[in-house]
């Protein structure tokens, strides 16, 4: 099995002073499949491809490049990221652009 190294952070809510200092996090490394990677990638671009396909051309601009953030699950999943985190904050930026001129 082919992996690759992904750093991730775990919360922790056994810890002997939770009731304190609240919840603990803990960074590491988890070794991903990368087919699991592969496959999670393939499925949110033909997602993000689905939502975005009716948005071309706003007036006489077309879409010329989307960005979107992204966060991998410690098991190998792909999701938006959003603003349900405290603290984390993504977003989709669609970039448009004149029509070249032939």
């Amino acid at each position: 099995m082919n992996t690759i190294p992904v750093r991730v952070e775990e919360t922790s809510t056994s810890g002997p002073y939770e009731e304190v200092l609240g919840p603990s996090t803990a960074i590491g490394i988890r070794h991903i499949d990368v087919d699991k990677l592969r496959d999670s990638f393939s499925k949110l671009s033909e997602q993000i491809s689905e939502v975005l396909r009716d948005i071309k051309k706003v007036g006489d601009f077309r879409l010329k490049e989307v960005e979107v953030q992204v966060e991998v699950s410690s098991e190998g999943g792909v999701n938006l990221v959003g603003t349900l985190k405290a603290g984390i904050r993504g977003a989709i930026t669609l970039t448009f652009a004149e029509p070249s001129q032939s």
